[in-house]
C-alpha cells in the first residue's frame, strides 16, 4: 500500500515530497497491476480560523475553505485512493478546555482530473485523534491530480474558554494501494 502523510498546523498548511513504498499483503498478486506514486501533496489556505464572539450562536464556520490537491503517477482505475485525516492531540494547544471533537469536518467535493478515476466524499464527522477517511474513490489511470476541499465548524459554547492563539496541528494521509 502506498501511503504518503502530510502533516499540516493550524488546521491546514504545509507541502510535502515523499518517496512512497508499495507493498502487497496477500497470497496473489492482483494481475500485475502496476502501482502508482503519489506525488507531491499541498494543503492550502496555510490558516483557519474561526471569528467565535456568541456562544449561544451554535456552530461557526471556519474563515474558508481547506483545499488538498495531490498527483498520482501511473494510477490504474483497478485501484483505490482515500484521503484521511487526524489531529495531533485532544485539545487545542493555549486553549485545553476546547476539544478536538467540538470542531466538525465536512467534505466539499473529491475530484480526479481523468483517467476514469473518480472521488466521492465521505460523511462529516468531529475531529478525532485516530485517522478519520475524509474521501475516496477509484484512482485515474496514468497520471493524475487530485483535489479535495473541506469545510471546517466550530461548536461554540460557554464551556470553552478561548484565547487568540488557539492552535490545532491535523495529519493528512494520502493511501493509494
Amino acid at each position: 500500500m502506498r501511503n504518503k502523510v502530510l502533516v499540516l498546523a493550524v488546521l491546514l498548511g504545509g507541502t510535502g515530497l515523499a518517496r512512497v513504498s508499495n507493498r502487497h499483503a496477500g497470497l496473489f498478486r492482483p494481475l500485475n497491476l502496476a502501482l502508482g506514486t503519489v506525488g507531491s501533496v499541498s494543503a492550502s489556505p496555510g490558516t483557519i480560523s474561526f471569528q467565535a464572539s456568541n456562544p449561544d450562536q451554535g456552530a461557526v464556520s471556519g474563515s474558508s475553505p481547506g483545499s488538498l490537491t495531490w498527483m498520482v503517477l501511473s494510477g490504474s482505475h483497478l485501484q483505490n485512493w482515500t484521503l484521511s485525516v487526524q489531529a495531533g492531540s485532544s485539545s487545542f494547544v493555549g486553549c485545553p478546555t476546547i476539544p478536538i471533537s467540538a470542531v466538525q469536518v465536512n467534505c466539499g467535493s473529491a475530484t480526479v482530473s481523468g483517467g476514469a478515476g473518480t472521488g466521492a466524499c465521505s460523511g462529516s464527522f468531529p475531529l478525532s485523534t485516530t485517522p478519520q477517511q475524509i474521501a475516496g474513490g477509484a484512482e485515474g489511470d496514468g497520471t493524475n491530480s487530485y483535489t479535495v476541499t473541506t469545510n471546517f465548524t466550530l461548536a461554540e459554547s460557554w464551556r470553552y474558554v478561548a484565547n487568540s492563539s488557539c492552535t490545532i496541528t491535523l495529519t493528512y494521509s494520502v493511501n493509494a494501494p
